[in-house]
Order: C-alpha cells, then sequence, then structure tokens
C-alpha cells in the first residue's frame, strides 16, 4: 500500500505544468461534463455522472492559477460573483435543501469550485458526502443533460446581465 502524501510532482501541477483544466477550458462539452456558461472570469460545467442532479463545476479561466489567494481582489471578487450566481442557477433549476461549495484542488490544484446540490433523499442527507456518494457510474441521458444545461444557461446568463 502506497503512503498517502502529495504526489512528486506536486510542485509543477501547482504551477500548471500539464495541467488537464487548462487543456480543456473553453473547448466546449467533454468525457466528465456538458458546458453550461462562459462567464467573465470563469467557465461552468454540469457533471455528466452525478446522483445530484445540478451538480455544476466553475472553473477559473484566465491561465493556470492555484489558490483564490492569489489572485487580486477585484479578479478574486468576480470570481466568487460567478460562484454564487451558480449557485443561485443551480438552487433556481434544481430546488435543493442544501448547496455545498468545494474549493479544494488537492488533485488538480487549478481554482475550481464544486457547486453540489443536496437533496433530502441524498446518500448522506444532512451530514457530509462521500465522494463515491456523488458519482454515478451511468451519466445522465444526454437529452436530459443538455435540457438542464440549457436551463442553467439561461438563468445564468439573466444574473450576469448589468441592471
Amino acid at each position: 500500500m502506497t503512503e498517502p502524501g502529495w504526489p512528486d510532482d506536486w510542485a509543477d501541477r501547482m504551477a500548471g505544468k500539464g495541467c488537464p483544466m487548462c487543456a480543456t477550458l473553453g473547448k466546449g462539452d467533454n468525457d466528465f461534463s456538458v458546458e453550461v456558461f462562459t462567464g467573465d472570469v470563469a467557465d461552468v460545467y454540469l457533471e455528466r455522472r452525478s446522483r445530484l442532479p445540478g451538480y455544476c463545476i466553475v472553473i477559473w479561466k484566465h491561465g493556470h492559477v492555484a489558490e483564490p489567494a492569489d489572485l487580486p481582489a477585484e479578479q478574486a471578487s468576480r470570481y466568487w460573483a460567478e460562484v454564487l450566481a451558480t449557485g443561485r442557477a443551480v438552487r433556481a433549476r434544481f430546488s435543493p435543501v442544501k448547496l455545498n461549495y468545494f474549493t479544494l484542488g488537492n488533485q488538480v490544484p487549478h481554482l475550481h469550485t464544486h457547486v453540489l446540490p443536496r437533496y433530502r433523499d441524498d446518500p448522506a442527507p444532512g451530514g457530509p458526502i462521500e465522494w463515491q456518494d456523488v458519482f454515478s457510474p451511468d451519466p445522465v441521458p444526454d437529452a436530459e443533460l443538455h435540457a438542464q444545461a440549457a436551463d442553467l444557461r439561461g438563468l445564468l446568463g439573466q444574473a450576469t446581465r448589468p441592471a
């Protein structure tokens, strides 16, 4: 059994070398997610294989940044505004009982936030959820997933228009 610890290439990952998020940003749908929205500072994707409908990931799109604290204050504010707009759209479309926000980066250290809706009947109601309980081996049917993405896109478009 391998001892837990940071991988040997961790410094390279933090610096963005071979970053899979940098490589996929702006390229639309992929095997893991469907593109929902392109914001000013972040892109939003809807997960294909989730037991929790509406699970989105918001990804910083202006170069490789590992930590939110590495952003200047104005850019950080804009990033969090887009994360919160995503949460509002997920809440409006899916009506979860709670939203969880995870900004981890322990495997892929590129600034991104998981917006995870929680439901009364989810695998861990009222408590922390294990990652293996979030994911489904089977993807959401494509037509259903794209309809959900279109709904979220519309809500995010409304949320980001100037008043």
